[in-house]
């Protein structure tokens, strides 16, 4: 059997306090973030009590390209 070697890039996940913190100049607060991952505007995956934010998909929201 041949091993097959896919490279598929690692998303870029954030906590909603970690997103807020290093990007303040989006001026995003914890409730709106929170917001959009509870309306499903935003990939986001959960583990555990903490909520990941696709960062890519979050740039893509704001640029108006949706989730």
């Amino acid at each position: 059997m041949k091993n097959i070697d896919i490279a598929r890039p690692v998303p870029r996940m954030r906590t909603i306090p970690q997103v807020k913190k290093e990007f303040p100049e989006l001026q995003l607060s914890e409730r709106y973030l929170r917001s959009l991952v509870r309306e499903h505007k935003v990939v986001c995956v959960q583990v555990g009590v903490k909520t990941l934010i696709n960062l890519d998909s979050l740039f893509a929201f704001l640029n108006g390209e949706g989730a």
